[in-house]
């Protein structure tokens, strides 16, 4: 396999660990923000009114980042009640056409995504203070996310890549 493709799976195996440190790194703000208002609310009798909001807004995040991983790693739902009765060259050319359209719409993502988070530039919450587009910058990020790796699932597709070809030691990088 050519050495450029390669090292464009490895950046992206890159991008993967970083997402999935950011994943994690919202999840756990959102664990603190919500004790924090469980704490003020329950026992300080002091309502911190940032909390909810702020764990609203690391949900988004993590979601959208979350869901572009799932479909990296084949974690995505679907159907294969059809699928299964067909032949693997049938198959192969169905992920493509797949792939193609989830790449499509990742670009749909980015061309809109970019446009809303524009316009919501001067637009500040009310609980934090930030702007709105801080919020909705994270959209056209997934759509960007989920462009790269249908390219890696459609190049894999077509050309039968598997991990262990390469001779790498198989190892998930912690954040």
């Amino acid at each position: 396999m050519n050495t450029v493709v390669l090292k464009a799976y490895k950046v992206l195996d890159g991008v993967d660990t970083a997402v999935r440190c950011l994943i994690f790194l919202l999840l756990a703000g959102m664990v603190f923000s919500t004790g924090l208002q469980v704490l003020g609310r329950y026992v300080l009798v002091i309502p911190f009114p940032w909390t909810e909001e702020l764990s609203r807004r690391m949900m988004t995040w993590l979601l959208f980042s979350a869901s572009a991983i799932g479909y990296r790693r084949g974690g995505m739902v679907g159907v294969d009640i059809v699928t299964r009765k067909l032949s693997q060259a049938v198959k192969k050319k169905l992920d493509i056409i797949i792939f193609c359209l989830i790449a499509l719409f990742g670009i749909f993502m980015m061309w809109h995504g970019y446009d809303i988070a524009i316009r919501m530039y001067r637009q500040m919450s009310a609980g934090i203070g930030i702007s709105m587009f801080y919020v909705y910058i994270i959209i056209p990020f997934s759509g960007l996310l989920f462009l790269l790796f249908s390219i890696e699932l459609i190049t894999k597709r077509i050309s039968g890549y598997k991990k262990e070809d390469t001779k790498e030691k198989e190892g998930e990088a912690a954040c």
